[in-house]
């Protein structure tokens, strides 16, 4: 004959219950601990869920946040990474280590990022910039100011064609500038981990007023 199965008792169904608990606050906990770790930026253009992503190849490496509407873009470099918002606005973080020398024909040649990047961003003769206001990243203390393209001579023509003008290039070749139509907010922290980081709100200048809010909640998410 099969003996009956013993019944629990009432103090081992507590010990029983207190375990399973404690089990369930750990896993809970460890769940947490890796939603709330940054995620790396996908490699391909997508569009890229609401959370908290880091740089793996940008240096000075950063995290920031970002709510829906942000897509990923390619090649995420040591000195350049952006995200983008629809076709034509996005956010730019750049390691700036060289400028083109402005010109009346045009900006051809590439020299050292000057000691003060502000002060050289508001005299170029074919930009037109607004007052500089203190401002802080992730806090790192810069300055942040309103950029659009001013008049350009007739014969002008940069790297980048007739209607921009030449900012900087990036290591793996690619161009940062500033074309006709398009208004930046550019901010200049001259010294992140000794580095000198912009980052640009760029986006269609009738575009520019309900673009910016969107931006800057993921600029107020910066950590470095």
């Amino acid at each position: 004959m099969c003996r009956p199965t013993p019944t629990m008792g009432p103090t081992l169904r507590v010990r029983m219950l207190l375990l399973m608990s404690i089990l369930l606050l750990l896993a809970t906990a460890c769940g947490a601990q890796e939603e709330a770790k940054p995620r790396p930026l996908p490699e391909n253009p997508q569009a890229l869920r609401p959370g908290e992503y880091r740089s793996e190849e940008f240096k000075p490496s950063l995290s920031f946040r970002v709510g829906k509407g942000w897509s990923s873009t390619p090649s995420e470099a040591s000195d350049l990474l952006y995200i983008m918002r629809g076709e034509t606005a996005g956010l730019i973080f750049a390691n700036i280590q060289q400028v083109y020398k402005p010109s009346r024909t045009g900006s051809l040649y590439l020299v050292e990022v000057p000691k003060s990047l502000v002060g050289w961003l508001q005299h170029h003769p074919h930009l037109k910039t607004s007052k500089p206001e203190p401002v802080t990243v992730g806090g790192v203390k810069g300055a942040q100011f309103d950029v659009v393209v001013e008049d350009l001579p007739e014969d002008y023509y940069g790297v980048c064609g007739q209607d921009c003008v030449d900012m900087t290039q990036v290591a793996d070749g690619r161009l940062l500038f500033q074309p006709k139509g398009e208004r930046t907010r550019l901010i200049v922290l001259e010294d992140v981990e000794g580095e000198t980081v912009i980052v640009s709100l760029y986006s269609q200048t009738t575009e520019f007023d309900e673009f910016t809010p969107e931006a800057q909640k993921v600029v107020d998410t910066v950590k470095w």
